[in-house]
C-alpha cells in the first residue's frame, strides 16, 4: 500500500513536468520570435524559462527514480542474483539516498524560510516575484526522491523476503511486513544517528596519514561505490555527506542550497532539455530511415559503400540531434539488419554503427559540449565551433578503416548489385536524395548556423531547433499525440538523470574543495610538471580520463574528474577551449570501451539474436584504436580547434 501510494504520486507528478518540457520550448521559441522579430524581450518570459527549467529537474527526479532512469555503473550489478541486487539497492537507499536526501531538505528549509520571510522577489524590474516559491521546489524534489527512496527500499526488502524482482508479489504477512517497516526504519536510523552523534564531536582523532590525505580516501571510497553498482548521484550525495560530516560537522552544509540555486538559475544549461527535444522527437519523425536508405543507394557502387553511408548518416544525425543513445538505437535497428542482408561481415556492422553513433558526441550541437563548456567557464559556442574539424577528423578516419579493411577483405562489405542500382534512374536517385538529406541539413544549418553567426544564444538555438524537429515529424506525417507524451517523459527523465548528478557532484565538490583536494591534486600534477613538463602531465591526464572511460559513464567523469583537472590544465597554459575539445574526443571512447560502453549497450539491445556481444566488442577495437589516432591528431595540431573560433568570433 506504501509503495504503491508513493509510486502513483510520482508517476502523477512526472506526468505533469513531462508537459512542462514542451512548455519551456515554447516559452523560449516565443521569446526569440519577440527578441528578434519584433525587437522586444521580456524580462519576466526570460525568468520564466529557468524557473521552469527548476522545476522540470527538480520535481521529476522522483519520477526518474521510478522509471530507474538515474545512472549506475552495472558491471557487478548485472550480474549478481535479484537478491542480491536487492541488498545493494538498500544499502544505496539507507546509507546514501536518504541520508543525502534529508540532509538537502533540511538546510534547503532555511534557505526557503529565509526568502519568504523576506518576501525575496526579482532583482530586475518586470520579473518573477515570490522567489521562495521556486526555491521551493528544492526540498518538496528531494522529498518526492526521499519518498521513492522509501519505496525502493521497501521493495527491495520484499524482494530479500520472497526472493521474487518482479515487484508483482504481494506483501508478506501483515506481521512479517510491519517487521520488514521496523527492520527499514531501524537501519535507516543507524547513518542519521552516526551523523548526529558525528556533529556533536567533528573533531575526530584521526591518524595524519588519513586525515591529511582524506580527499583521496574521498575519491577512492567513491570509486568503490560506484563499482559496487550504487546510483551515481546518490554515492555522491552520500560520500560527501559522511566525509563533510568528518571533516566539518552539520553547518558546512547550509552551503549546499546556495550550489544548487546555482545550477537552478544556470541559463546556459537550460540548452540540455531543449537539445534533448529536439534529438528525441527528430529520431521519432522517421527522417533517419529515410537517411540510411537514400545514402545507402548513393554510395551502393563501391564495396563497404553501405557502411559510408552509416558513418555519414551517423554525422548527420549527430549534428541535428547531439544525442548519442536516440543515434545508435535508431541505426542499430534500421542499418545492421540491411547490413547483414547485404551479406556484411558482422563485427564491421557492428563496430560501424556503434562508432557511427558515437559522432554526437563530438559535433555540434554535443550536449556533453554544452555541459563542458559551463563546467570549465568556456563559451559554448567557442566549443560549438571549435569542434567541427575534430569531428570532421573522426569521420574521414572511420571512412578510411572502412575503406582498407574492405580492400584487404572484400568478403566483408559486398556492393549492392548493379541489377538493383540500374532500376534506380539519376532523377529519382536525386530526388530521394534531396528529400532525405535536406530536412536534416536545414534544421543543422538553422540552429548551428544562428549559434556560430552570433544571431542566436545555444538555448535560443536549441529551441528553435526543437520546434524545428517537431515541424519536420509534422511534415513526415509521423506526428501525434501519443509521439509527443513519449518525447516529452524520455526529455523528462534525461533531464533529471544530468542535473540531480550535477546536483551529486555540487554536493561532493563543496567538500572535496573545503577539504583542499584541488590544492592536493594541483600539488601533485605541478611536481610532475616540475619534473616532466606540462606535455607529460597532459599525456597521464589523457591516458587517465581514457581508462576511466572504461568504466564510468561519460556524464560522471565530466562533473566528477572535469571540475578538478580542467582549471589545474588551464592554469599550466594550455588554451581552455582547446583543451575541453581533447576531453570531449577522449571521453567518446567511453562510449565503445568495454565493459562500460554505453553505445554497446545500446547497440546489443536491438540487434537480431545472430549478432553476439563478442561481434559488437570485436568490431569496435578498430575504430577506439582510429578515435585515438584522432585525439593524437588534434592534440598535435591545435589549430584544428582554435583557427575556426578566432576567425568567427575573434576568441
Amino acid at each position: 500500500m506504501i509503495r504503491r501510494s508513493i509510486d502513483r504520486v510520482n508517476t502523477w507528478v512526472g506526468h505533469c513536468v513531462a508537459w512542462t518540457t514542451a512548455l519551456v520550448v515554447v516559452v523560449v521559441f516565443v521569446d526569440v520570435v519577440l527578441r528578434y522579430a519584433f525587437n522586444t524581450s521580456s524580462v519576466f518570459t526570460q525568468e520564466l524559462e529557468w524557473h521552469l527549467f527548476a522545476f522540470i529537474f527538480l520535481m521529476g527526479a522522483g519520477y526518474t527514480l521510478l522509471k530507474d532512469g538515474h545512472v549506475r555503473v552495472d558491471i557487478i550489478y548485472q550480474r549478481v542474483t535479484p537478491r542480491s541486487q536487492a541488498w545493494i539497492n538498500l544499502a544505496g537507499v539507507l546509507i546514501f539516498l536518504n541520508p543525502g536526501c534529508l540532509l538537502i531538505i533540511a538546510t534547503s528549509l532555511k534557505f526557503v524560510y529565509h526568502s519568504w520571510a523576506v518576501m525575496e522577489g526579482s532583482a530586475d524590474p518586470g520579473g518573477i516575484p515570490y522567489r521562495w516559491v521556486i526555491k521551493a521546489c528544492v526540498p518538496v524534489g528531494f522529498t518526492l526522491i526521499n519518498l521513492q527512496g522509501v519505496s525502493l527500499g521497501l521493495s527491495s526488502l520484499l524482494t530479500i523476503f520472497t526472493g521474487d524482482s518482479s515487484g508483482k508479489t504481494r506483501a508478506p504477512a501483515s506481521g512479517r511486513w510491519i517487521l520488514a517497516l521496523l527492520i527499514y526504519l531501524a537501519l535507516l536510523a543507524v547513518p542519521l544517528v552516526l551523523g548526529f552523534a558525528t556533529d556533536l564531536s567533528p573533531s575526530l582523532d584521526l591518524p595524519g596519514w588519513f586525515k591529511d590525505y582524506l580527499p583521496g580516501w574521498m575519491f577512492l571510497a567513491l570509486t568503490i561505490l560506484l563499482m559496487a553498482g550504487f546510483p551515481v548521484t546518490f554515492t555522491l550525495m552520500g560520500t560527501a555527506l559522511a566525509c563533510g560530516l568528518i571533516g566539518f560537522g552539520w553547518n558546512f552544509f547550509n552551503l549546499l542550497p546556495l550550489r544548487i540555486w546555482g545550477v537552478m538559475t544556470n541559463v546556459t544549461l537550460l540548452a540540455v532539455p531543449l537539445f534533448v527535444f529536439m534529438g528525441v522527437m527528430l529520431e521519432r519523425s522517421g527522417l533517419a530511415e529515410e537517411l540510411l536508405d537514400t545514402m545507402g543507394l548513393a554510395f551502393g557502387r563501391m564495396r563497404g559503400g553501405l557502411a559510408i553511408s552509416v558513418v555519414l548518416v551517423g554525422a548527420l544525425l549527430g549534428a541535428s540531434t547531439g544525442i548519442v543513445g536516440a543515434t545508435v538505437v535508431t541505426m542499430g535497428l534500421l542499418a545492421v539488419p540491411t547490413m547483414l542482408k547485404r551479406g556484411y561481415n558482422k563485427s564491421l556492422a557492428t563496430g560501424t554503427v556503434s562508432a557511427a553513433g558515437t559522432l554526437g558526441q563530438i559535433i555540434p550541437p554535443s550536449i556533453v559540449l554544452v555541459l563542458i563548456g559551463d563546467i570549465v567557464g568556456v563559451p559554448v559556442g567557442d566549443l560549438f565551433m571549435g569542434a567541427v574539424f575534430p569531428g570532421l577528423v573522426l569521420v574521414g578516419l572511420y571512412i578510411i578503416y572502412i575503406i582498407i579493411a574492405t580492400l584487404i577483405w572484400p568478403e566483408w562489405a559486398p556492393p549492392i548489385p548493379k541489377e538493383e542500382l540500374a532500376a534506380l534512374t539519376p532523377k529519382i536517385l536525386f530526388h530521394k536524395f534531396t528529400r532525405a538529406l535536406f530536412p536534416p541539413l536545414f534544421l543543422m544549418v538553422a540552429v548551428l548556423g544562428s549559434i556560430f553567426a552570433g544571431i542566436a544564444s545555444p538555448t535560443e538555438a536549441a529551441a528553435v531547433g526543437a520546434v524545428g524537429a517537431t515541424i519536420l515529424t509534422v511534415a513526415n506525417r509521423k506526428f501525434t499525440f501519443q509521439i509527443l507524451r513519449e518525447v516529452m517523459r524520455t526529455t523528462t527523465q534525461l533531464t533529471c538523470m544530468v542535473f540531480i548528478i550535477l546536483v551529486g557532484a555540487a554536493a561532493f565538490g563543496l567538500v572535496f574543495r573545503g577539504m583542499g583536494g584541488d590544492e592536493l591534486v594541483r600539488h601533485f600534477l605541478g611536481g610532475i610538471a616540475e619534473h616532466h613538463g606540462k606535455w607529460f602531465v597532459l599525456a597521464i591526464v589523457m591516458g587517465l580520463i581514457f581508462i576511466i572511460g572504461f568504466f564510468l559513464d561519460f556524464i560522471e567523469i565530466t562533473f566528477i574528474h572535469v571540475p578538478v583537472l580542467a582549471p589545474i590544465m588551464i592554469e599550466f597554459g594550455f588554451d581552455p577551449v582547446w583543451f575541453c575539445i581533447l576531453i570531449a574526443v577522449n571521453l567518446q571512447t567511453s562510449f565503445m570501451t568495454p565493459p562500460f560502453g554505453f553505445s554497446l549497450f545500446y547497440l546489443k539491445a536491438v540487434t537480431p539474436p545472430e549478432i553476439k556481444t563478442g561481434h559488437i566488442y570485436k568490431g569496435i577495437i578498430p575504430f577506439v584504436f582510429f578515435q585515438l589516432i584522432g585525439l593524437l591528431i588534434v592534440i598535435f595540431f591545435p589549430e584544428l580547434v582554435t583557427w575556426l573560433p578566432k576567425v568567427v568570433f575573434g576568441s
